[in-house]
């Protein structure tokens, strides 16, 4: 438990402390690392959702969502080609393609062992999808600025923009693809959205004035 004792007005007490671009650089690096802990909770969530999926189950997604692997990814490669340090782009690109393998592994296994019909039916369109992921990207983004509200939310609407695609995907290898202009919209969808959201997290990096010259020196001392 902390508190902070002071005279000062508690509104200014308790103002958002600003992030160093330093410590945004080094927390995209931690939650990028493939861990045992990170494959465990990437095939636990992606188990989840396709569940939720399956059955139309809200609860499910919703609970999978919450520790999907998905924003500290994107993130990272955003960061990482913002400030050029392409090791981190390239460890987050690697932990995002790991990521999604699971979770397009998992819709085969589930649509194996518990067999159709999918029951979600709640696929945005293209351009709904990367509307939604430019307003996501541009929050996250703007919400390394300070540690004001809660981040994990937005990390949840980002799984929610990724995940059920790659499981889609999964689930259509075993039990059939739809139409040809269904299948095609569905698979650019999450390039699509990934694009997105790091595009607009770059922009919101740059407007908040997070330095590129203090993650290069964070990577020299590393």
């Amino acid at each position: 438990m902390r508190a902070i004792l002071d005279g000062d007005p508690v509104h200014e007490l308790t103002y958002p402390a600003v992030e160093p671009t330093v410590e945004v650089f080094q927390d995209l690096w931690q939650l990028n690392h493939l861990t045992p802990s990170f494959i465990a909770r990437a095939l636990a969530a992606a188990i989840l959702l396709g569940y939720g999926m399956l059955r139309a189950d809200p609860v499910s997604i919703v609970v999978a969502a919450l520790f999907l692997p998905f924003m500290s990814q994107v993130l990272g490669l955003a960061f990482g080609a913002w400030a050029a340090d392409w090791k981190l782009a390239a460890q987050s690109a690697a932990a995002l393609v790991v990521s999604l393998i699971i979770s397009v592994l998992a819709g085969i296994t589930l649509a194996v062992m518990l067999g159709g019909p999918l029951q979600f039916d709640g696929f945005k369109s293209p351009v709904l999808s990367l509307m939604m992921s430019l307003v996501i990207g541009a929050a996250a983004g703007l919400s390394t600025a300070d540690d004001a509200g809660r981040r994990y939310l937005i990390g949840v609407a980002a799984a929610a923009q990724s995940g059920i695609f790659a499981v889609w995907a999964g689930f259509a290898l075993v039990l059939g693809f739809p139409d040809r202009a269904t299948t095609i919209a569905r698979l650019l969808t999450l390039p699509l959205n990934v694009c997105a959201i790091g595009i607009a997290a770059c922009v919101s990096y740059a407007l908040i004035g997070l330095r590129r010259g203090s993650a290069r020196a964070a990577r020299r001392w590393g």
